[in-house]
């Protein structure tokens, strides 16, 4: 997940406060061990404030160092989308499942909301999710040409002190997890359907981009879900063939540029008959 916020004067210099204390609750209840997160400040260019780590100590470090940044300069909004996709295309993008939560406080002049939906654009072809927070003088119209989807702009109209009333909102969302997976084994040469139960599986509304992908023998397989739900998807699979084959399954939400979890396995084994001797 790469958090990208402003780095200019006015408002931000004299909200710094209530930004961090967004980011810093947000990062305390992205609680899954798998999460990785980047900070990255934006004025004329960007700067990586903590690059993309799982390690808690140095999340620590760069919450401190963010608490510690001096406001100043301009609303170049790509340059911190810019430097998200940097770090993307580094991790391997087709494989890893990106978040980009954007915040900006004010309506974004001359080309900078077309370099903007350039970058984001971008984004979404490396795999990621694009979500964009608006406070105070925003437009509304141009973060939504940014974000993903209209449901993915979080308007703060309260003020810099009203952006705790939305991390609800951003965690519910925000978040994808698979948690269940049935069957674990099955029958050599039977026929049969995957059944994932999690979280987080129609947002933004695109329920149309999600795939299941199964790897087997070497073989990458893509099937579109039979039935899709918030929480739950059901998916025709190959059949497995031999005892001991087993078969990976990955999910997507965006046709397979990039997949939400690591991938959980079926076993194929022999299966005795009922009624046999």
């Amino acid at each position: 997940m790469y958090f990208i916020r402003p780095l200019m004067s006015g408002s931000v210099a004299t909200n710094w406060r209530e930004i961090f204390n967004f980011v810093n609750q947000l990062t305390e209840r992205f609680v899954s061990p798998k999460m990785r997160l980047s900070f990255i400040v934006f004025s004329t260019q960007a700067q990586v404030i903590m690059p993309l780590t799982g390690d808690r100590e140095k999340i620590k470090k760069g919450l401190k160092d963010l608490e510690e940044v001096i406001p100043a300069g301009e609303t170049y909004i790509h340059e911190g989308l810019k430097q998200a996709n940097v770090q993307i295309a580094k991790q391997g993008a087709s494989r890893f499942s990106s978040i980009i939560i954007a915040l900006t406080d004010g309506k974004l002049d001359g080309q900078i909301p077309l370099y903007a939906e350039k970058e984001a654009k971008k984004s979404r072809e490396l795999g990621a999710r694009v979500y964009c927070v608006g406070v105070q003088d925003f437009e509304q119209e141009q973060l939504e040409r940014i974000a993903d989807v209209k449901e993915q702009v979080f308007p703060v109209t309260g003020g810099f002190q009203a952006l705790k009333g939305i991390i609800n909102s951003v965690l519910k969302q925000s978040c994808t997890e698979i948690l269940y997976l049935e069957p674990s084994s099955v029958c050599v040469g039977e026929e049969f359907e995957v059944v994932l139960r999690g979280s987080g599986l129609t947002l933004g509304g695109r329920s149309d981009s999600v795939t299941c992908t199964y790897q087997v023998n070497g073989t990458t397989i893509h099937e579109k879900p039979k039935t899709v739900e918030s929480d739950f998807l059901l998916c025709p699979a190959p059949v497995l063939y031999k005892s001991g084959q087993t078969l990976e399954v990955l999910v997507s939400l965006n046709e397979g540029q990039s997949f939400m979890s690591s991938s959980l396995t079926i076993t194929a084994s022999e299966c005795v008959s009922e009624g046999l001797p």
